[in-house]
């Protein structure tokens, strides 16, 4: 599962698409030669996205006749990883509008002002870049099941190099996911985050940790 949330983030970690991806929110199903001309991007690059977001299960197209017309919308079920983010997606790039909240950065409302585009953007890749390793997943993970952690601890516990500790966990802060909570002798303890840097930061978390839950529901046969 890890392996699928890394692949769905990495697609998301792309300006271009998140584009695309706004365009399809707000004009609904749309033929690649139409996304081309609107967003003044070639229409071979923009069949390559195209190909990205549909391997990742975040959009879905349909041919009628020669053409192909793509749309916001998961071919997978709800309660999947894909069908939550395309879902979430569609809410959130569809065309409400955007006011900075308390923390500085997008929160839905009703109706788009162009100018917090950017920041909306910039919130959705710096999230996602959070889950495009494999490592970083697994120390949130352990972060999440076992608790707090040193950088020993982590690199012990989780088979990792401590140079490779030290660059995820530095990632990992900068995306505000985790902190450091005191020391434990001479390194310092990681916790995750309660208060993230936006409803962004949020909801995205929010659907990996859910993946999670449900992956291990399966696997030990708990009710759904």
């Amino acid at each position: 599962m890890d392996e699928i949330i890394v692949r769905v983030a990495r697609v998301l970690a792309s300006y271009p698409r998140l584009r695309i991806l706004e365009y399809l929110a707000q004009h609904g199903e749309t033929q690649p030669t139409a996304l081309a001309e609107k967003l003044h991007v070639p229409l071979n690059t923009i069949s390559a996205h195209l190909r990205a977001l549909t391997t990742a299960g975040l959009i879905q197209g349909r041919k009628s006749g020669p053409n192909c017309h793509y749309r916001l919308d998961s071919p997978y079920a709800g309660n999947t990883l894909s069908g939550k983010m395309s879902r979430w997606l569609l809410k959130v790039l569809g065309g409400p509008e955007l006011r900075e909240d308390h923390r500085g950065l997008p929160e839905v409302r009703d109706d788009p002002p162009p100018e917090l585009r950017p920041q909306l953007h910039e919130a959705i890749f710096e999230i996602a870049t959070a889950f495009t390793d494999l490592r970083r997943l697994q120390i949130l993970r352990h972060l999440q099941t076992q608790g707090p952690a040193t950088p020993n601890e982590l690199a012990s516990e989780l088979s990792m190099s401590k140079d490779a500790v030290s660059r995820h966990t530095i990632k990992l802060r900068r995306r505000g996911l985790i902190a450091p909570r005191g020391r434990d002798g001479r390194s310092a303890t990681y916790a995750l985050c309660s208060d993230l840097k936006s409803p962004i930061h949020e909801r995205m978390w929010e659907i990996v940790q859910a993946t999670w839950v449900e992956r291990s529901s399966r696997t030990s046969g708990s009710p759904r």
